[in-house]
């Protein structure tokens, strides 16, 4: 196998797992976080086979595709789709994007590693094409075999045709006889055996060579019923599927055909076939014997670390399973009290006492004589009371203050080094120094054990692991926090580090475990120093001793990636529902718009008419131009609207930030007006790579906070000003400013954190910034600001300079004047009956005109036999939509279908978006002006 493999996906541990599979059976793997990154190894390395996350976070996992299919420059390379979250829908996307297979997670490192060598281009000898030409069918009932041997045959030229079962073979054979039959032998009901005999008893079939393949059926009686069975070979299944191939090359070259079935036989080979069958069913059961009693074993196992687990869930620290330990050695060995001293990070000696009596004070300190555990630690010595190896007043003092007969000191080593000293104290007998010697050694090897299990377990923790007085002072660190190493903080407060709302979590914990002696969790952000922040999933269990809660136990796992992940799900959830309810709202307005810009049109037209015979109100006119002029404005905003329904588009394009900023600032003027001057200025800048719906997000996101960071009542002395320019760089800068109070100093860090939120509960989601911070970076750009208390806030846009034109303006296309050349047939279907009537009435005076309500009766009418000139139909109809009528008219009249010009108010509905980028018809964008339906309608007439 050649090429290298490239495993693209955000999840590290995902990739870890892929890498670690692929490497152990010899690949050469590199990785990709992200689509960017994908681009790069695929222009540099070139890798033959690719398994490709869908979802990832700066790039369209489908668009991705495309992309490093332009960068394979012609060499074949496999791109396999990698996914969790596949519809039928999905399928047919993925495959017609230019994915070659889809993998669905999770998957065993055992299952995925054949598949992805089954894409790897593979060493072509000479003749390794033999199948070219002819027809293969397969049977497995393993869907991972069957697709795995589909690939390797199929690499030899045969046209495969794969089936899950005996029964399915043996109806794909007789519909078309192949040149050879694969068949796995142990499948339900129709087996191997079974259908081979089936087709050596069909005389049209009789001579198709049928190959067996298992990788139970391995003995001799096995391959003499497969011959008896008329199969031309039963092969053991490999790997590579060698032996199957070697067959398939001797059994197509040879021109023997298989022996025909003694029809007296068949009595026989039913039996035989039962006895086989028993015979491997026994050797199931065998098997199954075997891994049951192995997962008996595992699961003994298993047992084991799930008790060493309980016990450190419940105990919720070393000390306790030290404590259990010694508890244990000193029963065993009569011993009734003693002390362990235990060197904490700053070497200082902390005491764990194990039956000490309450009223003998001075051991914590070993009766103020802490240097001697020193020096006994360091060295690694034993020491003995009495001894004389102590001043003699210095044994008496030790012997009489802890009113012992004997003592016995024993360091205590882990991994090699020191890392305290075990005290045993006897009393009322003697015991010989030897034997007393070899059973503290031995204890102390014990307590050495425990304490390296415990401490390998803790340090090797890949999150947070801390002990905690209930006060905060931290007892034990695993790892440095922050730029302070372990050591450093061990013995501090916890409190000491500014932590932001995690702190203020974590003192509410304490004292409810203090309180209940339950165990707490909650979620809450850290800043680092460098001002980013990070967020944890935080769990606490008490510590408790003699049944009192004296400290807890703290894991903390970092779900900064988790975080993001739940903004990215709210931010598109968010998009789509604000898209979704945008177009849903142009849609209803446009209709009846629609029909009073109609009306007002006509009215306007009759009043002008009626003014040069009557007398009319001197303001008549007047007060209809303006309410034709507050019908435009409704329209202008039912367009700005559009900018928010498409949220659920990802394309990039090029976008005129003008454009979206005039639109914007239409939708956010009720925020505005009352606050603060608006001042623009806007230099001509090119449109800019990005999204038009999410760029608008932003600006409406930035618009809206600095009205609101400006208070109300002093609109002339506040302003906002908007201003467009070119960089050095050539880049677009948009620089939203206001005169509000400013940010202060505390917030700025957390400007940009999700869910962080300075304005009253309910009014914010905390998720505003964040978004925009988000958005902005996937459209390559950069959102920064400067700010001071009291005077405001300027936040910069940056954003790269797309490679085109702009998309020209949503407008309404405008004819040129084309008189009527002859009266038409004109029909006009809309649901919204004024707007149906209006349109009838003015293309009246021209044409004939009939207008109609409901899609069934312009059917009945067509259906009929009349046939219109033009046809004007409303596009959302309820019942029988404007797309579905398209559709029957087609089939009745294609002549009549063309002649379809649709009036849409806003297609929100993704089937209605996707018929009108496909469809030759024309079409108009309500609210209209019915001068320009008139020009097309004439236009149409010839």
């Amino acid at each position: 196998m050649t090429g290298k493999i490239m495993v693209v996906d955000d999840n590290a541990a995902t990739r870890r797992m892929v890498r670690n599979a692929l490497m152990r059976n010899g690949h050469d793997v590199i990785e990709a976080p992200d689509g960017h990154t994908a681009l790069e190894l695929m222009r540099t390395e070139q890798p033959r086979v690719v398994l490709q996350d869908l979802v990832l976070p700066d790039t369209d996992g489908y668009k991705l595709v495309g992309e490093l299919r332009q960068l394979a420059r012609g060499t074949d390379v496999s791109i396999l789709a990698f996914s969790g979250f596949v519809s039928e829908l999905d399928e047919a996307r993925i495959s017609r994007v230019g994915f070659d297979d889809i993998i669905a997670k999770p998957i065993a490192p055992s299952r995925l590693v054949p598949l992805i060598e089954a894409h790897l281009p593979q060493p072509a000898p000479a003749g390794s094409q033999f199948g070219t030409g002819r027809r293969l069918v397969i049977a497995d009932d393993d869907p991972m075999q069957l697709k795995l041997a589909m690939f390797r045959l199929s690499r030899l030229g045969f046209d495969v045709e794969a089936v899950p079962d005996g029964h399915t073979a043996l109806e794909a054979v007789r519909r078309r006889a192949p040149d050879v039959v694969v068949s796995d032998v142990m499948m339900p009901e129709v087996d191997g055996f079974a259908l081979a005999m089936a087709v050596r008893q069909d005389p049209a079939l009789c001579k198709v060579p049928v190959v067996l393949l298992t990788s139970s059926y391995v003995e001799p009686a096995d391959r003499e019923l497969a011959r008896r069975a008329g199969a031309s070979d039963l092969v053991a299944r490999t790997p590579e599927l060698s032996e199957l191939i070697d067959s398939l090359r001797t059994t197509l070259s040879s021109s023997q055909d298989a022996p025909p079935i003694d029809p007296g036989a068949l009595d026989y080979l039913e039996k035989e076939h039962m006895r086989r069958v028993f015979r491997q069913l026994e050797r199931q059961v065998m098997i199954n014997t075997g891994l049951a009693k192995r997962c008996s074993v595992l699961a003994s196992e298993l047992a084991v670390l799930a008790s060493i687990s309980e016990s450190v869930l419940t105990n919720r620290n070393v000390d306790a399973a030290i404590d259990q330990s010694l508890t244990e050695c000193f029963d065993a060995g009569g011993i009734a009290q003693g002390a362990i001293y235990l060197l904490d990070a700053r070497s200082r000696m902390r005491a764990r006492l194990i039956g000490a009596e309450p009223d003998v004070p001075g051991f914590a300190t070993l009766f103020d004589h802490e240097e001697l555990l020193h020096e006994l630690t360091r060295e690694g010595r034993t020491l003995h009371l009495p001894s004389s190896e102590l001043p003699p007043a210095l044994g008496r003092e030790l012997l009489t203050r802890a009113r012992a007969d004997a003592m016995l000191f024993v360091p205590l080593r882990s991994a090699g080094a020191p890392f305290g000293c075990l005290l045993m104290i006897a009393r009322g007998r003697e015991l010989e120094q030897d034997d007393w010697r070899a059973f503290g050694l031995g204890i102390a090897t014990q307590v050495g054990h425990v304490i390296t299990l415990a401490r390998a377990y803790i340090e090797g923790a890949p999150d947070y692991v801390a002990h905690l007085d209930l006060d905060g002072t931290i007892r034990l660190m695993n790892r440095p926090l922050f730029e302070h190493p372990r050591t450093g903080v061990v013995g501090t407060n916890i409190f000491n580090y500014p932590a932001g709302d995690h702190a203020i979590a974590l003192r509410k914990a304490l004292a409810q475990i203090e309180q209940t002696g339950e165990p707490q969790g909650f979620e809450a952000s850290v800043f680092r120093p460098d001002g980013s922040q990070v967020w944890y999933s935080t769990r606490l269990g008490p510590v408790k001793e003699h049944g009192t809660v004296t400290g807890a136990v703290l894991v903390s796992r970092d779900v900064s990636d988790k975080k993001q992940t739940e903004m990215h799900l709210m931010l598109s959830d968010r998009m789509a529902s604000v898209g979704t309810l945008a177009a849903g709202v142009a849609h209803e307005i446009n209709n009846p718009l629609a029909s009073v810009i109609a009306n007002i049109d006509m009215a306007l037209q009759d009043v002008v008419t009626l003014g040069e015979t009557s007398k009319l109100p001197p303001d008549l006119t007047d007060e209809l131009k303006d309410a034709r002029t507050a019908a435009d404005r409704v329209r202008e905003i039912v367009r700005d609207l559009k900018i928010f329904s498409r949220g659920d588009e990802d394309r990039h394009g090029p976008v005129d930030v003008e454009h979206v900023l005039e639109s914007t600032l239409r939708m956010a003027w009720n925020e505005l007006r009352h606050r603060a001057k608006l001042v623009k200025h806007y230099t001509k800048v090119p449109p800019v790579d990005a999204h038009e719906s999410r760029l608008g997000q932003v600006f409406l996101n930035l618009i809206v906070n600095a009205a609101h960071a400006i208070p109300p009542g002093n609109y002339d002395a506040n302003e906002i000003r908007i201003a467009t320019s070119i960089d050095t760089a050539g880049r677009v800068v948009i620089d939203i400013r206001d005169s509000g109070t400013g940010i202060p100093p505390e917030v700025r860090p957390r400007l940009f954190t999700p869910f962080f939120s300075t304005k009253p509960v309910g009014v914010g989601t905390g998720l505003g910034l964040a978004i925009s911070h988000r958005i902005i970076t996937q459209f390559g750009g950069t959102i920064t600001y400067d700010t001071e208390v009291g005077k405001g806030t300027e936040f910069h846009i940056v954003l790269p300079v797309a490679g085109g034109a702009a998309a020209p303006r949503e407008t309404q296309k405008i004819w040129s004047r084309t008189p009527a050349v002859r009266r038409g047939n004109i029909l006009v279907i809309d649901n919204e009956e004024s707007l149906a009537q209006a349109i009838r009435r003015f293309l009246g005076v021209e044409h004939n005109v009939t207008a109609v309500y409901r899609a069934r009766d312009a059917l009945d009418l067509l259906e009929l036999g009349t046939r219109y000139d033009v046809v004007l139909c409303d596009l959302m109809m309820p019942q029988i939509t404007g797309m579905e009528l398209h559709g029957e008219v087609l089939r009745i009249d294609p002549a009549q279908a063309s002649r379809i010009v649709f009036l849409t108010g806003g297609a929100f509905a993704p089937s209605a978006r996707e018929f009108l980028t496909t469809t030759t018809n024309r079409r108009i964008e309500k609210p209209f002006d019915l001068k320009e339906v008139r020009r097309l309608v004439n236009e149409l007439i010839r």
